[in-house]
């Protein structure tokens, strides 16, 4: 069986919220099975770890489980005749001496209820037995971790460990409306705010440089791998009409932060017109010309709702990192550099607010309004390399 262990997150709520954040999560966690072909009941096993007898598909459920926001672990388990002390001691040694021999190991004992016998007991004897076997102790780093977890009148041995990504479970806050390029970035962006319960939709815009397909490719893949719980909708907007009156209307300095600002009113609006709170972005501070601080604020008070930036202080190779662990970086990598509107000159690094609007006013509204209006809206499942 897997034994599946929710963060500690849900358990700093208080006692009001907790039983919906555990409802959210193990829904999410059903999902995630049910699309590994496992439809088996969940046991709660305390106030905070569950368990489910896989079947075969345990590898698929294993990895599918392992990838919902609100789960801090999940374990493969051998469970044990408990027995007495001896006889618990003796199954320990039986079911782990052959990955033991030659190798060190430290036995960790987790134990809940009563019994005649202490953790440490039960430690010594099983260590012993694995001693004979041709292991050698060593607590502080183990080539092979020995975890034994009682409960009660039960036994389980950890098999394999896996660990999930904690946080919250996606559907316990409001949604919010992600800004996606398919770089590094906006992705992780994203992810880390679904991390803390938050649905997100996506927005992307449409240019002659850019790459639609591959900026949606990478949004299918963070919902597959991590959305369990969530049917996210996405907003295609064509931009190219904005940027040719950027190239025409706005000095070559300022093409690039008023760009910024004019996606961020653009966006602004869509989360207005779908009810969602705030923008989403993958912002870092001092990155490209665009994500200076005067700019960063300049963007922020040109957005007619709130924009979070939770990268904003991280440098880019622990984004990379990031999209590594999440699955996304092998296809951000293919990603082109977003189109130069400078013509090759010096872009600006610090125009004043009142600069920065008085450059991106210069685009027609009548253009604005006609992006926002003739976007196309469709659900990330619905979406097949090609579609646009």
């Amino acid at each position: 069986m897997i034994h599946i262990t929710l963060s500690g997150d849900i358990f700093l709520k208080s006692r009001r919220t907790q039983p919906g954040m555990i409802r959210r999560v193990l829904a999410n966690v059903r999902q995630a099975a049910s699309e590994a072909g496992c439809d088996a009941r969940l046991e709660k096993l305390g106030s905070h770890r569950f368990a489910m007898e896989p079947g075969a598909r345990t590898a698929d459920v294993v990895d599918r489980v392992s990838r919902v926001f609100g789960v801090a672990s999940v374990n493969e388990m051998l469970e044990l005749d408990g027995g007495d002390l001896d006889h618990l001691a003796a199954e320990v040694a039986q079911h782990t001496r052959d990955r033991v021999a030659g190798r060190t190991f430290g036995i960790r004992v987790k134990r809940r209820g009563e019994h005649p016998w202490r953790s440490y007991d039960l430690a010594c004897k099983a260590g012993d037995l694995l001693v004979g076997a041709g292991g050698t102790v060593d607590l502080d780093d183990p080539e092979e971790p020995v975890e034994i977890t009682v409960l009660d009148d039960r036994a389980f041995l950890v098999i394999e460990h896996h660990g999930g990504p904690g946080g919250l479970p996606v559907g316990t806050q409001e949604p919010l409306l992600a800004l996606i390029s398919g770089g590094y970035d906006s992705v992780v962006a994203a992810w880390m705010m679904m991390s803390r319960g938050t649905p997100v939709e996506f927005v992307h815009f449409t240019l002659s440089c850019s790459q639609s397909d591959h900026a949606l490719s990478v949004t299918r893949s963070l919902w597959e791998r991590w959305g369990y719980g969530t049917d996210p909708v996405v907003h295609v907007v064509e931009f190219q009409p904005v940027k040719d009156a950027l190239l025409a209307n706005v000095d070559a300095r300022m093409r690039q932060i008023a760009l910024k600002v004019l996606m961020a009113r653009a966006a602004s609006r869509i989360a207005q017109e779908r009810g969602l709170l705030a923008l989403v972005t993958g912002d870092a501070l001092g990155q490209v010309s665009s994500q200076t601080l005067p700019h960063l604020v300049g963007v922020s008070e040109a957005a007619d709702v709130p924009l979070l930036r939770p990268l904003l202080g991280l440098p880019k190779e622990t984004i990379i990192e990031c999209a590594r662990r999440i699955g996304t970086a092998e296809i951000s990598a293919r990603a082109r550099e977003v189109c130069d509107l400078s013509e090759g000159r010096p872009v600006e690094t610090s125009a004043r607010p009142d600069q920065v609007g008085r450059s991106a006013n210069r685009i027609p509204d009548v253009l604005m309004e006609d992006a926002v209006t003739t976007r196309k809206t469709f659900q990330i499942k619905d979406w097949f390399p090609g579609a646009m």
